[in-house]
């Protein structure tokens, strides 16, 4: 596809995509992220793959290799479209049964459903207990995108807000957006975000930076990762948005050479979002020039520390 030069391209851009999709063909969408690596997810979708090519049902069936779910201490999780049937510990050897009894069958395979505490088996993701009153916004679209994709991250509405913020906003009305929102940090004490950016627009100086906290300092804590691995081009429209609010024109993601699957997806989706033209010079055809660049950490954060962060950056 073309760069894009306005938001009424963007919207073109979307319904082309949705129109080349057939919400009736079956999707079996493969939970890749690392933990499910660690499963040998990638095994489970290769095996699919081959067994769909043997049963002659390529053209009638999708594969879409997803970010993580969440529910990690069951995978590899497999879920297939437009049901939602939800498979938990798939193995390879369990493919052909999938593909015979669910796909070609449209019957269940119970022995890959959730079982419950009463001993009931569980259909859809999201009414396994571990998802089920669970408001799952950030993530929320980690189950439905190819992260390697921009087209399934669009086709979900991605970079509308984007869109908006630049054409139908001025960066002081996006500020006090964000404010009304009492959107905060989920470290460094909470800190409001709109707080934090209006306080960088206000400050002196020509030249700002936006900077992305990917490290994850906190001992065990993964949601960066399990962000940037499942859906890193929604870290991207964030960045430009808050780069147009504060009068920057150059941002970084600082992220852990320890997450080679997060540093992987976000080159491909930086590189996507360049020729689209949502990055870089004149993004969307607004005026509006910001880039970024991607900052591989080595251990080197303190957790919730900023200036360490940036005194990292700049190699010191």
């Amino acid at each position: 596809m073309s760069r894009l030069k306005s938001p009424a391209e963007l919207a073109r851009a979307r319904q082309q995509i949705i129109s080349r999709r057939d919400p009736s063909k079956p999707c079996i969408t493969i939970c890749s992220g690392t933990a499910c690596h660690a499963y040998a997810s990638e095994k489970t979708a290769t095996a699919f793959a081959d067994e769909i090519e043997r049963n002659g049902l390529k053209d009638k069936v999708d594969i879409r290799r997803t970010g993580c779910h969440g529910f990690c201490e069951r995978g590899p999780i497999v879920v297939i479209f437009p049901e939602e049937v939800c498979y938990l510990g798939v193995k390879p050897n369990d493919i052909p049964e999938i593909i015979s009894t669910t796909l070609v069958g449209k019957e269940l395979v119970d022995r890959l459903l959730y079982e419950d505490s009463n001993g009931e088996r569980v259909v859809h993701e999201g009414e396994i207990p571990f998802y089920k009153h669970q408001s799952r916004i950030v993530f929320g679209n980690n189950r439905l995108i190819d992260p390697k994709s921009i087209d399934d991250y669009i086709a979900l509405g991605g970079y509308s807000a984007l869109a908006k913020a630049l054409f139908e906003m001025s960066p002081e009305e996006v500020v006090e957006t964000v404010k009304r929102a009492n959107l905060r940090g989920r470290g460094g004490g909470g800190f409001p975000t709109g707080k934090k950016w209006e306080t960088t627009r206000n400050a002196p100086g020509e030249i700002k930076y936006v900077i992305v906290n990917a490290d994850e300092g906190d001992p065990g804590a993964y949601m960066d990762r399990s962000l940037l691995e499942g859906n890193p081009h929604s870290v991207l429209e964030g960045l430009v948005i808050g780069a147009y609010a504060i009068g920057s024109h150059e941002g970084y993601v600082y992220v852990r050479q320890e997450y080679p699957l997060a540093v992987e997806n976000l080159f491909i989706a930086l590189n996507q979002a360049r020729d689209y033209g949502l990055l870089g010079e004149n993004v969307l055809g607004s005026g509006f020039n910001f880039d970024v660049t991607i900052h591989r950490g080595a251990g080197a954060f303190v957790s919730g520390e900023s200036s360490a962060l940036m005194t990292a950056i700049e190699g010191k």
